[in-house]
């Protein structure tokens, strides 16, 4: 269940929205309607909903200043405008905010339905992206500590400030080998450094260049990845940061000797 938070001024409406629709039957749980803005962000003091439906015509604050302040405590609730004011200005701005959707009064039941099966759908889908992310960034750092831990303490050279920025580097390198974009400059900036002096340093610690630190924990989750039949391998590809799958084929036969076809083949 998804939590809805409902902020409309004029009382028919707000009971009307709150008795009328279904919510339970969208996979919605109402937490309740209030009447304005500052309300709301009373609410959020004790409990925050995934979705904020509001109206954009409300006293002490209207719903695009009250979006923009939910936003900045919590960019994740989701918001959808409910108005009669069919005004360009209106919804240029509710674009800048990132507002979900927009639904005129006089209401609908149908269309709100509609719209918040919708809104269902998007956050099912975020949510389980998020989750994949989180399940693979804690693979990666279940796998990678090896880049540092691999190596006896005392075989560690250089002074203690070395040693940590070369962790921090091995951190950023863990929380980012996804992103398409990811280059040497990215991680040697993360930590203060030169992208040349980082590659020395972090090869004198661990054994390999940064890149061959990314390299490696993109293959090793493809590997992981290209067990499960019913993800295509141009979707793996995608998922680790390449952009090209020629590139991408090549790098994994480097490090596992057969292309991602053949290692998929060995698992069906």
């Amino acid at each position: 269940m998804f939590k809805l938070l409902i902020a409309e001024d004029v009382k028919i409406v707000r009971e009307t929205l709150v008795r009328a629709i279904n919510w339970e039957g969208l996979g919605i749980h109402l937490l309740g309607g209030v009447e304005n803005g500052q309300e709301v962000l009373d609410w959020l003091e004790h409990e925050e909903p995934d979705l904020l439906l509001t109206d954009i015509g409300m006293p002490k604050m209207n719903g695009l200043e009250l979006i923009e302040a939910v936003r900045a405590r919590n960019p994740d609730i989701r918001c959808i405008i409910l108005s009669g004011l069919n005004e360009f200005e209106h919804a240029r701005q509710a674009i800048k905010l990132q507002v979900l959707d927009y639904v005129q009064k006089p209401i609908d039941p149908r269309e709100i339905e509609s719209v918040f099966a919708n809104a269902v759908e998007v956050l099912r889908k975020e949510r389980a992206e998020r989750q994949a992310v989180a399940f693979t960034e804690q693979t990666a750092k279940d796998k990678l500590p090896n880049l540092s831990e691999s190596l006896p303490l005392a075989e560690w050279s250089g002074s203690l400030k070395k040693k940590k920025l070369v962790e921090q580097a091995i951190q950023y390198v863990k929380e980012a080998y996804m992103r398409k974009e990811l280059a040497l400059s990215d991680v040697s900036a993360s930590v203060g450094l030169s992208d040349k002096y980082l590659n020395l340093l972090f090869k004198e610690v661990t054994g390999m260049t940064i890149n061959h630190a990314i390299i490696r924990l993109r293959m090793e989750e493809a590997a992981r990845l290209l067990k499960d039949p019913a993800i295509k391998i141009y979707e793996v590809c995608d998922w680790i940061g390449y952009v090209d799958q020629d590139h991408f084929r090549e790098s994994f036969k480097k490090q596992y000797g057969m292309t991602p076809t053949e290692y998929r083949n060995k698992f069906l």
